[in-house]
C-alpha cells in the first residue's frame, strides 16, 4: 500500500492597513496608580504607577459552563471571496537545473526509500501563485501571493492590488531569491500601509527586514542582524500593527519591537530580566505581554509592565492583556484573570477551536488546519454565553483591526507526486473569503 504524506502551508491574516500610531494613542489603557487627598485643599493627587505581584491562589476561581444560544447574534459579519482570482505562475530558484537535485532529494528523510526518483523532470517546473495574506486599504485589495515549491521553500512572492469594482489586479511588488541559500522568513505582514518582510541568508546567518510603502512603492531597510543565531519574524499585534519578535536559536524569545509610525522603525522592548526564559510574548496597544518560565518551576509567570502573575501551568498562548485584565489559552482551557474583581474565568472550549482573540467583551474563536471544519464562535466569557456566527471555517489567524475581528476562511489547493513506493501530497491553504466581524 502507498504512504501518504500531506505537507500543508499556512496562510495568513486578512487585515485593514491603517495607521496604527494615532490608533495605539487611543486605544492604550493608563496605567493603575495610587491616589491620596490632599486633607488642606482637598485636591486627588496621583502618584506613580503601582506595579502589582499575584499567584493564582489570589484569585477567586470560577468554572464557566458554556450554553449554546440560539439567538440573533451580537454582531454583523461580512465576507469578500477573493478565490478564483489567478496570479500566474513562477519558476522558483530550488526548479533551476544547478539546484533541483540537491533541494528535493537531501535532507527530507521520508523519501529515502525513493533515491531514485527522478527529481531533474522538476528542472524549470512553475509553481502556481497562492493568495496567503489580504488587506483593505483606500477601498482596494492588497493581496500577498506566494509561489511554494513541495517542501514549501520560501524564495517568491509577490504583491497584488484587486479593485472588487472592476475586477482586476495588478502586481505592485515581486520578490524572488537569486542564490538558494537566500529565502524570506514568513508570509509578508501587511499592516500600517505598508507590507513587510524579512530575508534571511543561510551562509553567513544574516538577516535583513524590509518595508514596501503600499502607495509610493518605496522600499526601505527597516533592521538587520548579521552573523548570529537570532531570527525575527514580523508579526502583528492585537490591533493589526507591526510588531517584531527576535528569537534565539534555543526558540526563547530575546526581544519584543513594536513599529513606530513616525521614524518608521521597530523599537526594541528588551525582554532581559524576567526572571527565567521567555516561552512566548503578544503586543497589546503598543504594550508588551510575556510568559516566562522561571528557572525554580515548571509553571509560568505572566509578566508585564502592570504586573506579574503566578500561574498554574506549564503552557498557554496570550490572547489579550490590559492593565485591568489578561487572558491566556491554555490547550482546551481559557483563563481569564479580572485584577479588578479579583477573579480567575476557566472556559473549557474543548473541539471549539485552536486560535482565539477577545475584542469589546467577547471571545471569537476558530479552528486551524483541522481535517474537519467547525463553526465560528463567540462568546461572552463571564456568563459562558455561546453565539455561532459562521458554520465550517477553517482559518489560521484572528486579529482585530479597528473595530472589527478579522479572518480568512481557507481552501487546500493540492497536488500529488508520484514516487517510486509512495506518493506526496503537497499544497498551500489558499484565502478563500476575507471576512469582517462588527460588534453591534
Amino acid at each position: 500500500m502507498k504512504k501518504i504524506i500531506s505537507i500543508i502551508a499556512a496562510a495568513a491574516l486578512t487585515v485593514s492597513c491603517f495607521s496604527c500610531s494615532d490608533d495605539e494613542k487611543k486605544k492604550e489603557e493608563p496605567k493603575p496608580t495610587d491616589t491620596a487627598v490632599n486633607e488642606d485643599t482637598g485636591d486627588t493627587l496621583v502618584t506613580e504607577p503601582v506595579y502589582r505581584e499575584y499567584s493564582e491562589e489570589d484569585f477567586r476561581t470560577v468554572e464557566v459552563s458554556l450554553t449554546n444560544y440560539d439567538k440573533e447574534p451580537p454582531v454583523d459579519i461580512s465576507f469578500v471571496d477573493i478565490s478564483g482570482l489567478d496570479f500566474g505562475e513562477k519558476v522558483p530558484i530550488c526548479n533551476k537545473a544547478e539546484n533541483v537535485q540537491g533541494y528535493y532529494s537531501s535532507g527530507y528523510s521520508m523519501l529515502e526509500d525513493d533515491e531514485e526518483h527522478d527529481w531533474f523532470s522538476y528542472t524549470d517546473n512553475a509553481e502556481k501563485g497562492v493568495a496567503t495574506n489580504c488587506c483593505t486599504y483606500d477601498g482596494k485589495f492588497y493581496i500577498v501571493v506566494e509561489y511554494k515549491p513541495i517542501f514549501h521553500g520560501r524564495y517568491d512572492f509577490s504583491l497584488f492590488r484587486y479593485d472588487e469594482s472592476s475586477g482586476k489586479t495588478e502586481e505592485l511588488y515581486s520578490w524572488s531569491s537569486s542564490d538558494i541559500n537566500d529565502s524570506y522568513v514568513e508570509t509578508p505582514v501587511l499592516a500600517n500601509g505598508k507590507m513587510f518582510y524579512a530575508v534571511f541568508d543561510l551562509e553567513d546567518y544574516s538577516e535583513t527586514a524590509y518595508s514596501y510603502d503600499l502607495i509610493s512603492g518605496d522600499v526601505k531597510i527597516i533592521y538587520e542582524n548579521s552573523g548570529s543565531d537570532e531570527v525575527a519574524r514580523v508579526c502583528y499585534d492585537n490591533i493589526g500593527c507591526p510588531s517584531m519578535i527576535v528569537y534565539s536559536k534555543e526558540d526563547y524569545i530575546k526581544d519584543t519591537m513594536r513599529y513606530d509610525a513616525d521614524t518608521e522603525s521597530f523599537i526594541s522592548v528588551k525582554a532581559d530580566d524576567m526572571g527565567g526564559d521567555v516561552v512566548t510574548s503578544n503586543v497589546f496597544s503598543g504594550v508588551p505581554f510575556y510568559l516566562v518560565k522561571p528557572d525554580d518551576t515548571a509553571y509560568l509567570d505572566m509578566v508585564s509592565e502592570y504586573y506579574r502573575v503566578s500561574l498554574s501551568y506549564p503552557g498557554g498562548v496570550i490572547i489579550y492583556g490590559d492593565d485591568k485584565m489578561f487572558i491566556v489559552k491554555n490547550y482546551t482551557l481559557i483563563h481569564m484573570y479580572d485584577l479588578e474583581k479579583m477573579e480567575h474565568y476557566i472556559l473549557d472550549v474543548h473541539d471549539m477551536g485552536d486560535i482565539a482573540v477577545y475584542s469589546g467583551g467577547f471571545l471569537f474563536l476558530g479552528s486551524m488546519y483541522r481535517d474537519h471544519k467547525i463553526p465560528f464562535y463567540c462568546i461572552k466569557p463571564e456568563f459562558g454565553i455561546v453565539y455561532t456566527i459562521a458554520e465550517g471555517i477553517d482559518c489560521n489567524r484572528i486579529s482585530v483591526v479597528d473595530d472589527k475581528v478579522v479572518f480568512n476562511s481557507l481552501i487546500d489547493e493540492i497536488k500529488d507526486i508520484e514516487l517510486k513506493s509512495s506518493y506526496v501530497s503537497y499544497g498551500s491553504n489558499k484565502i478563500e473569503k476575507a471576512y469582517a466581524v462588527t460588534i453591534k
